[in-house]
């Protein structure tokens, strides 16, 4: 009997410290919030067209690239495997037997037209109508031997969300 009285002593207590205990916990509420955007676009604005070039001459083309997404977004520009010199990129175009030249241009956000965008500056922020028109300048000069006949390559732009 007393081993009885023992035990239920000691779970009336423990019972009533677990009650103490469970009143002393504190709780606080995170709030959880998600906001859908926009997804980018990129559309090309017409090709690179040098028309009809004489070996060994320079020829400029200029068309643009325009991005579209989330009003006022930060977005990141590269181009696929191109090399940089800082403020130029380069491409190569090659003719159907292989022979090939580079091409060399720039690129400038039309609301930021004197920031060449490169490797290492290459942001840009989309307009209030959450879009921005990159513009491409570039020049050939194939060489004075350049095989005659049609060249052809591609400037592959991509944007990401920052």
């Amino acid at each position: 009997m007393k081993k009885i009285l023992i035990f239920s002593f000691l779970l009336a207590a423990t019972s009533i410290s677990y009650s103490a205990l469970e009143n002393s916990a504190v709780e606080s509420t995170m709030n959880i919030t998600a906001t859908i955007i926009k997804p980018l676009t990129v559309q090309v604005d017409g090709a690179l067209d040098f028309g009809n070039i004489l070996a060994s001459s320079t020829s400029h083309a200029y068309s643009s690239f325009t991005v579209k997404g989330e009003e006022n977004a930060k977005v990141k520009i590269s181009f696929d495997n191109l090399s940089s010199d800082g403020s130029s990129f380069t491409v190569p175009i090659y003719s159907n037997n292989k022979d090939f030249f580079n091409i060399t241009f720039n690129c400038t956000a039309k609301n930021n037209p004197g920031n060449l965008l490169n490797h290492t500056n290459n942001t840009i922020i989309l307009t209030d109508g959450g879009e921005n028109t990159l513009s491409i300048a570039a020049t050939a000069q194939p060489r004075k031997d350049q095989t005659p006949g049609k060249y052809t390559g591609q400037i592959t732009m991509r944007a990401t969300y920052e």
